[in-house]
């Protein structure tokens, strides 16, 4: 039986998914936004592991004190799981490069999503693709050419992450799509921290124990002061609206009818690109930019029937 709560929007219909998402993303392209302007301070797998865990806290006393026989325990554990995990590498990927990428060109690559949704779903569901969304995959991906622009002899090989993140991405949504939707979004969400958290900890005691480097990707543990420790607070509170809201939007509405409305994250990225970091990207970037929001977007119709 699905679960829903009556009157709230957190209930099935397509208008409440698209809703959901966009506010999702709002929040998620401001969080990343600060995790890479303060991202420098921490480790990535402190960072990970200290926003998880305070969000699993947040998420488990919520629901105990407002949401009581609130389902905890997902139906079908394996399946959630399997998404949480795929979840965990994406944010791992992506977050390893931020500090690498400005910011609008990690987005644009991460938001190749919908290009993979379109794939996994003709080879996983068996949906067809159709003439459309190939040629939208080819747009996209001369975007993603174009902005990169290798002939400057700028390229990173760091854009390779945010284009794995969006594989991830994309088979998190699958298998929420078709496997998940009775599933209850505040487990599917405490599941997810639950994961991350592990992940993070067991980072941890990896690079504890077998010390690589440094820096925030390859780096255990920083110290911080009271300032970052509310930007953990902070990123935590982000973090359970966050993914309550994508779970239950994907519950809500087909994967590629929320994917649609998800490309609203390439425009807030660009928002913080230049109010936060005063980055302004170059006409050829612009132009890349473009061609992968344009090819997402097709990407992310629905194919017709006859």
């Amino acid at each position: 039986m699905a679960y829903k709560i009556p009157g709230s929007i957190l209930s099935g219909g397509p208008a409440r998914g698209i809703a959901l998402i966009t506010a999702s993303v709002f929040l998620l392209s401001l969080s990343d936004a600060l995790v890479k302007l303060s991202g420098v301070r921490f480790a990535l797998v402190q960072l990970i592991f200290l926003r998880s865990f305070f969000a699993a806290l947040l998420l488990a006393l919520g629901l105990t004190l407002f949401a009581r026989g609130s389902r905890l325990v997902p139906q079908r554990l394996g399946w959630v799981t399997a998404r949480s995990l795929c979840l965990v590498s994406m944010w791992f990927c992506y977050y390893a490069s931020l500090p690498e990428l400005p910011f609008s060109l990690a987005a644009a690559c991460y938001y190749t999503a919908p290009l993979w949704m379109a794939l996994l779903a003709r080879f996983i569901l068996k949906e067809p693709v159709g003439l459309v969304r190939w040629c939208a995959i080819v747009i996209a991906l001369v975007g993603v050419v174009v902005s990169v622009n290798p002939a400057a002899g700028s390229a990173s090989p760091f854009v390779l992450l945010p284009l794995l993140a969006a594989f991830f991405y994309a088979l998190a949504a699958i298998i929420t799509w078709s496997k998940c939707r009775d599933e209850a979004p505040f487990a599917m969400a405490l599941n997810l921290n639950v994961a991350l958290a592990a992940a993070g900890a067991a980072g941890i005691a990896t690079l504890q124990l077998f010390p690589t480097g440094d820096g925030f990707v390859f780096a255990a543990w920083r110290p911080l002061d009271a300032s970052y420790w509310a930007v953990i607070g902070l990123l935590a509170v982000f973090l359970v609206a966050i993914t309550t809201g994508v779970a239950a939007a994907y519950r809500a509405a087909p994967a590629p009818v929320v994917g649609l409305f998800d490309n609203a994250y390439l425009v807030f990225a660009a928002l913080w690109s230049v109010v936060i970091f005063a980055d302004h990207p170059s006409a050829l970037e612009i132009v890349g930019l473009v061609m992968i929001g344009f090819g997402a977007v097709m990407a992310a119709r629905p194919p017709r029937t006859r």
